[in-house]
């Protein structure tokens, strides 16, 4: 039988001592919560959800835009500029989104278009692409306004260019304010119109809309 010496019982004795504490710490000592971790991994589940909506809503919307600017424009087939959203004017020939989104936001800023000379004052677009999309355009009628004027025009009198106001050619058909000032400003700086053929000298007058004037003005000496 082994003989144990006192020094060795003491140090057998806090040894115990110290082992029931350490299993008497770990039973009071709270576990971790795993209701929180279930918390957190939901809380990140929705976000996913929520992100995964908002993506796939972006990418119905950028559809139905694009099935909208790639949808041809049909026989007979108008578009009004002062009612069209931006992807439906985007449709006319030779409009992109870029000029399609400058129409928009010239008839925001000053109103609404009344003639194509109205058009012409947005940058990008000019006589020439003008001529292309004026048969797929749905505007005013311009003899309407220019006979709520009063104007000489419509009296059945030929309005001389050499002497007309802005305000006088601003009746005419198919000339709005900026056509308007575009003539007298020739006159001015070139001197007068020797024929209604000179018109076609102004920015924006093509033979289309002289040919149209040509019934309603004259180049007086």
């Amino acid at each position: 039988m082994l003989s144990v010496t006192p020094q060795e019982r003491l140090a057998l004795g806090v040894t115990a001592l110290l082992l029931a504490a350490g299993a008497g710490a770990r039973v009071l000592t709270p576990g971790p919560a795993p209701v929180q971790w279930e918390q957190k991994a939901h809380a990140a589940s929705d976000t996913k959800g929520v992100d995964a909506a908002a993506t796939r809503r972006a990418a119905e919307r950028a559809l139905a835009k694009e099935r909208i600017r790639a949808e041809p424009l049909r026989p007979g087939e108008r578009i009004d500029p002062n009612r069209a959203s931006v992807d439906e004017i985007d449709r006319l020939p030779r409009i992109g989104p870029a000029l399609a989104a400058r129409i928009v936001e010239r008839r925001a800023a000053h109103g609404p278009f009344r003639s194509l000379a109205d058009l012409d004052s947005v940058p990008g677009v000019g006589p020439a692409l003008l001529r292309e999309i004026a048969p797929s355009l749905q505007l005013p009628a311009s003899p309407a306004r220019g006979s709520r004027r009063g104007g000489a025009a419509a009296k059945g009198a030929l309005l001389d260019l050499n002497r007309a106001t802005t305000e006088e050619l601003d009746a005419l058909p198919g000339i709005g304010p900026v056509l308007a000032r575009r003539i007298v400003e020739r006159r001015e700086a070139s001197g007068p119109f020797r024929s209604v053929e000179d018109l076609e000298q102004v920015p924006g007058i093509g033979p289309a809309l002289r040919e149209k004037l040509a019934a309603s003005v004259r180049a007086g000496p």
